[in-house]
């Protein structure tokens, strides 16, 4: 069975947050950086940054070798190329 969850990953020491669609996307995509000193924790941060991109976590975030992960789902419609 493939996974199609879409992920988040907050990178520990770039504070970069990618977006994982999948199994099959391996490498993500970076949809911004945050800055640690506004916010008291990673999470709270992603959690906001994720909420202006139209992306919300369903549930808690784990911490992983690299950062923080969690499962999210999309709360807008992504414009697509066409």
């Amino acid at each position: 069975m493939t996974d199609t969850n879409t992920y988040a990953f907050v990178d520990a020491d770039t504070l970069d947050v990618r977006i994982v669609r999948g199994e099959a996307d391996t490498e993500g995509t970076i949809v911004g950086r945050l800055d640690a000193a506004d916010v008291p924790t990673l999470s709270e941060a992603a959690d906001k940054l994720l909420a202006t991109l139209g992306f919300r976590s369903v549930g808690d975030w784990s911490t992983v070798e690299g950062g923080l992960f969690t499962v999210v789902e999309e709360t807008a419609a992504v414009p697509t190329a066409g």
